[in-house]
């Protein structure tokens, strides 16, 4: 399933930069997730709502700018990126990575600065996940990992907004910083009670072809 749809996504993306006559752009960097909880009502001999704090994982893939003026691009593409977050509890850590293949659809504004471009943008995402696995530690060391069950532990699919900068250098080369702020509760069983948020900051370097 992991292979079908990576290998699916990024079929699409480039059909679409090839019927359209658009030079892609491929992108790699690094991600920094995290999970923000919060709880609608308070539960009785129920455990609450637990932030995960910031860790790192990766993403990679690319993206295809449709010019719809001198300076506004309509943008979108497929990447496949790392999300979660880590906690610590009376000495026991735990860690969720969750891998998920995200279409961006932003607009994108680019303005000029000598050779280069500055480039503003935001707009939606849709992502499915196709793997995960939480690394728990305990206080005396011993070490588990658990993979996730999507439906049970966390809902598949995850939708939220992207926010985008960087710079756009004189030929090939680009330089991102991302932020995506997850508006679905991706949370399976308990999502009534407590809504559990992504939270991804990125950053990371394009090629243009």
């Amino acid at each position: 399933m992991k292979k079908h749809f990576i290998a699916t996504a990024f079929a699409v993306m480039s059909f679409c930069a090839a019927k359209s006559q658009i030079v892609p752009t491929i992108k790699a960097g690094v991600t920094f997730p995290a999970i923000s909880s919060s709880q609608s009502r308070d539960l009785q001999d129920a455990p609450g709502a637990v932030d995960y704090n910031m860790s790192t994982s990766f993403y990679v893939g690319g993206t295809v700018d449709f010019s719809l003026s001198k300076a506004l691009y309509l943008q979108t593409g497929a990447m496949v990126i790392g999300k979660g977050g880590q906690n610590e509890f009376f000495g026991n850590k735990s860690k969720i990575r969750t891998f998920y293949v995200e279409v961006p659809v932003n607009l994108l504004h680019k303005i000029p600065v000598g050779k280069s471009n500055i480039l503003l943008g935001a707009g939606p995402y849709f992502a499915v996940a196709f793997d995960g696995n939480t690394k728990l530690k305990s206080a005396a060391g011993q070490e588990y990992n658990v993979d996730i069950n999507f439906g049970r532990d966390f809902k598949r699919t995850d939708f939220g907004l992207n926010f985008v900068t960087g710079i756009e250098f004189s030929k090939h080369l680009t330089f991102n910083v991302g932020y995506g702020l997850g508006l679905m509760n991706i949370r399976g069983a308990g999502s009534d009670y407590i809504t559990d948020r992504n939270q991804v900051l990125s950053t990371g370097l394009g090629y243009r072809f």
